[in-house]
C-alpha cells in the first residue's frame, strides 16, 4: 500500500507545472480554457490533469462546470502524507513487537544449545573462575589418575600456588599424577621447585621440547580443553571417544618425553638443548619466524635466536632461507646435528 502512493507521486512534469500555475492565477480551469490558452494538446491536458489530481493539487469546483479548482501544496501533501506516516507508525509499532518476541526466545536457544552440547559430551566454561571451580571439583571426585600437560615452557607461579593444595589432595588419596611440561621448564626456579616436591609425594613428571596441548584428564572420563579464541575459557570434554582420542594424544606425548632431571646433569641439559635445536629445525622448515618458534617451545626470543643462529653456524647455512633448505634437502631432521659444519658432509653452497 505504501508503495503505491509513493510511485502515484513523481516529479512534476513541466505541462503539469504549466496547468498548476494556471489554475492558481485563474482560481479555476476547464479543459476548454486550457486548450485555448496553452500549447498543450488535449492528450497531455488530460495526462497533467490525472496526474495533478492524484498528488492532490487540482479537484473538482462541485459546480457542475467541469470546473478545476488550484489545491494549496500543504493541503495536498498532507492529504497524502498523513496515512503514511499512520502506516509507518504501524510498521514501526509492528517491527518493534516482533524485535521483542524474538529477542525473548534468544535465552530459549542458547540454553537449548547448551543442554544439546552437554548431552553430546561438551560443555563450554567461558568464565576463569568457573573453569577453576569446575577443574576443583573434577580433581575431588577423581579416584584413578589425573592426566596433565602444560606447554609453553615455565608456569606462571599463580597457577602454581593455586595446584598445590588439589596436587596433595589428590595424591594423599591415592590418586595418580602424570605431568607433562616443556624443556624449558628445567630452567625455572619455581617450577623445579614444585617439580621436586610433588615428585618426591609420587607424581611423575616428564618433559618434551614441542608437539602437545594443553589439557587436564581425570580418570580417562573427562577431559579439560582451553577454548580457542577465549582466554581463561575451556571446554569439559565427557563424550568416551572425544576423550579416548585426547588421552591417546597425551600417552604418545608421554612416550616420547624424558623424565624431568632433578638434578644438574650436563648430559642431560645438552640432551634438552638438543632436542630443542630439533623442534627449531622442524619450524624452520616449515618457515616459521623466531617469535612464533619461541612460543610454541616456551622460550624467551632471545634464547629462540640464539639456537637458530648456532643452528645455521653448524649446518653452514647463509640465511634462514638457506638454512630450511640444508635441513630439507639432507634430511637433518632425522640425523644427530654434528657440533662442527666439516664434519656435516654439508656444504654451505647446499
Amino acid at each position: 500500500m505504501t508503495e503505491s502512493r509513493i510511485d502515484a507521486v513523481p516529479a512534476l512534469r513541466a505541462s503539469e507545472k504549466q496547468i498548476y500555475a494556471r489554475a492558481c492565477a485563474t482560481g479555476a480551469v476547464t479543459v476548454r480554457d486550457l486548450e485555448g490558452e496553452t500549447a498543450l494538446s488535449g492528450g497531455e491536458i488530460d495526462t497533467a490533469i490525472r496526474s495533478l489530481q492524484a498528488m492532490r493539487l487540482l479537484r473538482d469546483a462541485g459546480q457542475g462546470e467541469d470546473q478545476l479548482i488550484a489545491v494549496s501544496p500543504d493541503s495536498a501533501k498532507m492529504q497524502l502524507l498523513d496515512p503514511l506516516l499512520l502506516e509507518m507508525r504501524r510498521l514501526q509499532e509492528h517491527a518493534d513487537a516482533m524485535r521483542v518476541t524474538y529477542d525473548s526466545l534468544v535465552h530459549v536457544y542458547e540454553a537449548a544449545a547448551s543442554e544439546r552440547l552437554q548431552r553430546k559430551g561438551i560443555e563450554v566454561v567461558p568464565d576463569p573462575n568457573d573453569v577453576r571451580r569446575a577443574i576443583n571439583s573434577l580433581a575431588a571426585s577423581a579416584t584413578s589418575e589425573v592426566l596433565t600437560s602444560h606447554p609453553g615452557g615455565a608456569r606462571p607461579p599463580e597457577a602454581l600456588h593455586e595446584s598445590v593444595g588439589r596436587s596433595r589432595d589428590l595424591l594423599e588419596r591415592g590418586v595418580g599424577i602424570r605431568t607433562l611440561y616443556q624443556h624449558s621448564a628445567h630452567f625455572d626456579v619455581g617450577t623445579v621447585s614444585y617439580v621436586e616436591h610433588f615428585t618426591a609425594l609420587g607424581t611423575q613428571v616428564r618433559t618434551l621440547a614441542d608437539g602437545f596441548p594443553q589439557v587436564m584428564i581425570f580418570d580417562e572420563r573427562r577431559a579439560v580443553l582451553p577454548l580457542r579464541d577465549q582466554q581463561g575459557g575451556t571446554m569439559i570434554v565427557s563424550d568416551p571417544s572425544m576423550v579416548d582420542f585426547v588421552v591417546a594424544t597425551f600417552e604418545r606425548a608421554w612416550a616420547a618425553a624424558s623424565p624431568f632431571p632433578l638434578e644438574y646433569k650436563r648430559q642431560r641439559v645438552m640432551e634438552t638443548s638438543e632436542d630443542v635445536k630439533l623442534s627449531i629445525m622442524r619450524l624452520l622448515v616449515n618457515g616459521d619466524e623466531d617469535k612464533r618458534i619461541a612460543e610454541r617451545l616456551g622460550i624467551s626470543l632471545r634464547s629462540c635466536q640464539r639456537h637458530v643462529s648456532q643452528i645455521m653456524k653448524r649446518i653452514g647455512a647463509r640465511s634462514r632461507l638457506h638454512a630450511g633448505y640444508l635441513i630439507s634437502h639432507h634430511d637433518l631432521l632425522n640425523r644427530p646435528l654434528p657440533a662442527d659444519p666439516e664434519k656435516t658432509g654439508v656444504e654451505a653452497g647446499g
